[in-house]
């Protein structure tokens, strides 16, 4: 199965439109069809703040490769098993939190490497097809098209950008506003034109390195931005069960 993460991302970008995507955190795949069939691009698999267990990653995979998504998976932490663990299953993209360093950087890219010193070898996995036959393809197709995106979230990630950006491997970056706001102990919202400026800062010393930068869509950040998010499925859900109450309500 060709991995396409990579190759998609930069021809819709080539065509000057930004891939858009949603964060899933139900664990019912059907979120994710919904989203393929709506014509989203691609969704992040969120294994850091839902309840999503193996299981039901592998479902929104499947989901994802049905319906043509590029499916994205963001790990609890900066852990080489659990980025193994994500690509086994057919993830062709791991989005790191917390990412604060090269170092950070660095290891994750790592993992999602089949190198020496890199991700472990293993053919009996549902991308290789179960099969060791064309190896050297897959593994290799593998390595070219896999996303590791580091989520730029904490005032370290921001203070050392240059040097998280120029780690080879780190193409894409992503940038988390709420978590930022927490770690500067500012508010999201009414504190938005300096997460606005230090999203400049990172978007600038992303593009300087040739690393794409994205965000959540509809915060300020989209005028600079390469791609982005469009709220969670649960965020959606909420906001039309509002929509669908408050009309009824008024008659």
């Amino acid at each position: 199965m060709a991995k396409r993460a990579r190759a998609t991302f930069d021809e819709i970008i080539s065509v000057g439109r930004k891939p858009a995507g949603s964060f899933v955190m139900s664990t019912d795949p059907n979120t994710t069809i919904v989203y393929g069939r709506a014509g989203y691009d691609w969704v992040l698999i969120d294994r850091e703040h839902g309840v999503m267990d193996e299981l039901a990653m592998r479902g929104h995979l499947l989901a994802a490769e049905a319906t043509g998504l590029v499916p994205i998976v963001r790990v609890l932490h900066n852990s080489p098993p659990l980025i193994q663990q994500a690509l086994d299953a057919g993830a062709q993209g791991i989005m790191v939190p917390k990412v604060a360093s090269a170092e950070d950087a660095a290891r994750a890219v790592a993992a999602t490497r089949y190198q020496p010193g890199g991700r472990g070898m293993c053919p009996v996995v549902a991308p290789a097809g179960f099969t060791s036959d064309g190896w050297a393809d897959y593994a290799g197709d593998m390595n070219s098209n896999a996303i590791l995106m580091p989520l730029i979230e904490t005032r370290a990630g921001v203070d050392n950008i240059d040097a998280i950006c120029a780690v080879d491997g780190v193409d894409y970056i992503f940038f988390g506003l709420a978590d930022l706001s927490q770690d500067m102990g500012i508010d999201m919202l009414e504190d938005a034109d300096a997460l606005i400026a230090m999203w400049e800062q990172v978007v600038t010393a992303a593009h300087r390195h040739g690393v794409r930068a994205g965000a959540p869509l509809g915060y300020g950040f989209d005028g600079l931005a390469d791609f982005g998010s469009l709220a969670s499925d649960l965020t959606m859900l909420r906001t039309a069960a509002d929509q669908v109450l408050a009309r009824w309500q008024k008659g």
